[in-house]
């Protein structure tokens, strides 16, 4: 940080939750200029979260993780994940729900994606819930790749584009960063306008 901070650039990096409670951390990164930190949220349910091995991921510390963050004029970049068995159709509101509440800055969205020679693909295999094993379709992002436990594939495809229409809405933008977080309201309004053009393509 110290050798960034005479630079005088403008970054962003991906951090874990743990990062975000290092005082000094941040405190030096924002004076080292870092606008932005990418932190892998992945769920709002604590079950998911333990069912994928993230249960060191707390959803009763996002609050005071995203505060942190802001105190230090740092936005938030929450990657999120839906396709969990847990998720269900609500699943989409709640989440949009928890991340105005919280005044999150911008959001990552994937898709559960059962990867090779990981645990949820094989019991995913076992159960024959894949659709396809058409690696190109694995990317997390265009298709879904599973029958999901609690919704049909297309509710969950159609949920997750819903979802990033209504985070990068301007009302949304509205809620979460003008009334909540109002850390660096210029560069976040053309990270916003930038992902909400991308999901019209």
């Amino acid at each position: 940080m110290e050798n960034l901070k005479p630079l005088g650039k403008k970054w962003a990096a991906q951090v874990t939750l743990a990062d975000c409670n290092d005082d000094e951390l941040l405190k030096r990164a924002r004076e080292a200029g870092c606008l932005y930190l990418f932190v892998g949220l992945e769920s709002f349910s604590p079950s998911a979260l333990r069912r994928v091995n993230k249960g060191f991921n707390r959803v009763d510390s996002y609050r005071d993780i995203t505060q942190k963050l802001h105190k230090h004029k740092i936005m938030i970049q929450a990657g999120i994940v839906f396709g969990f068995d847990e998720d269900t159709p609500a699943t989409f509101q709640d989440t949009l729900a928890a991340c105005e509440e919280l005044g999150i800055d911008g959001v990552t969205v994937s898709l559960l994606t059962p990867l090779p020679r990981t645990p949820v693909y094989a019991g995913m295999k076992q159960e024959q819930r894949l659709l396809s094993e058409d690696w190109s379709l694995y990317n997390g992002k265009t298709d879904v790749v599973f029958h999901p436990r609690n919704m049909t594939s297309e509710q969950l495809f159609e949920g997750y584009l819903d979802f990033r229409r209504r985070f990068y809405s301007l009302p949304s933008f509205i809620r979460r960063r003008m009334r909540v977080s109002r850390t660096h309201l210029f560069y976040n309004f053309i990270i916003n306008l930038g992902y909400r053009l991308a999901h019209k393509r």
